[in-house]
């Protein structure tokens, strides 16, 4: 397996190689955490590559701090640094069209002409973008007694996007539509299921409709597993050269005390799991992110064997620059 949504604290990095070998994971695409953290790039390259090798590909995110006139130039000269330096994509954390704002105070929209290019150089450059943009639908609901997600919300009202000072969700997703459309020339992973994992009908769209669009599958098992098994199937099986097997591992960045033995094992079950989703046909398991704010089951999609190799690791050789495409 390659998993091609983590976020890894270069601290971490030898808790993650017990947990690959633990985990059948070959190879990890660790998403921005440098830069989220503050660690200097270089610096952080070299810990990584010093424990892991050629197993570990890093996408490092843009810096929005400084959004005066220009930003998506700079953006874009920085994008090839690091690129000539080891990175091997570009990765955009949903703040993107709800936070992130300009020089003059103003909301930047995921398709915002400054950026063009940004996205134009990855294209130029052959690698691929990691976008994440919107949350699971509820986060833009009221936070009531009708949000299945009101628990969650309450211990994190920072996902919540519930207020005139957001973007709705379609809104969102028809920003990063047009993106994906005006440059075509670049490949995009839409992080999440591209974003809306309740409407399968709407990713198939997006997938016929924007040939350099891929989606993983991080964090969202709990979404996807609520549709009927059979849909879900089909869905994998029509776009099976398009979905890729991310699970949103986050090691060292939310808590920095981690137990590397109880992580560990805590992972490799996690993992477990996520391999219990896509190779049986069990009904109403436990899924990778159960939790008492997530009491629902999910229902497993037993998908074939040559999918499965495409799902787990083809397509992510394909796309993610060395690792063997």
């Amino acid at each position: 397996m390659i998993d091609v949504h983590v976020h890894i604290h270069p601290h971490m990095a030898e808790a993650l190689v017990k947990i690959m070998e633990a985990s059948g994971l070959t190879r990890v695409v660790n998403l921005g955490i440098l830069e989220l953290l503050g660690i200097p790039f270089d610096e952080g390259m070299r810990a990584f590559r010093r424990v892991l090798g050629e197993r570990m590909a890093y996408f490092p995110t843009p810096d929005f701090r400084d959004t005066s006139p220009g930003f998506g130039e700079r953006m874009a000269e920085e994008l090839e640094r690091k690129v000539e330096a080891g990175a091997r994509g570009l990765k955009i954390f949903k703040e993107l069209g709800l936070r992130h704002r300009d020089a003059q105070g103003y909301l930047i929209p995921v398709d915002d002409p400054r950026l063009d290019p940004l996205w134009a150089k990855a294209g130029e450059l052959g690698v691929p973008v990691l976008i994440h943009t919107a949350d699971p639908v509820a986060f833009f609901q009221p936070p009531d007694e009708h949000n299945k997600y009101r628990e969650e919300l309450q211990a994190h009202p920072e996902w919540c996007f519930w207020g005139p000072e957001f973007p709705d969700h379609d809104t969102l997703l028809a920003q990063r539509d047009r993106v994906l459309a005006r440059h075509p020339d670049t490949i995009f992973i839409g992080a999440h299921l591209g974003g809306y994992p309740e409407d399968l009908d709407y990713v198939d769209g997006c997938l016929d409709r924007y040939p350099n669009f891929y989606v993983d599958t991080a964090a969202r098992l709990g979404e996807i597993g609520l549709h009927p098994p059979e849909r879900v199937r089909a869905f994998f099986l029509k776009h099976q050269d398009r979905v890729i097997f991310g699970s949103d591992l986050i090691l060292g960045w939310l808590d920095m005390e981690e137990a590397e033995h109880g992580k560990v094992a805590g992972v490799q079950r996690f993992y477990e799991t996520h391999r219990r989703f896509f190779e049986t046909n069990e009904r109403q398991i436990e899924h990778p992110f159960f939790s008492p704010h997530e009491r629902w089951k999910v229902n497993a999609i037993g998908l074939p064997g040559d999918v499965l190799e495409k799902v787990y690791f083809r397509n992510a050789q394909r796309l993610i620059p060395g690792f063997g495409g």
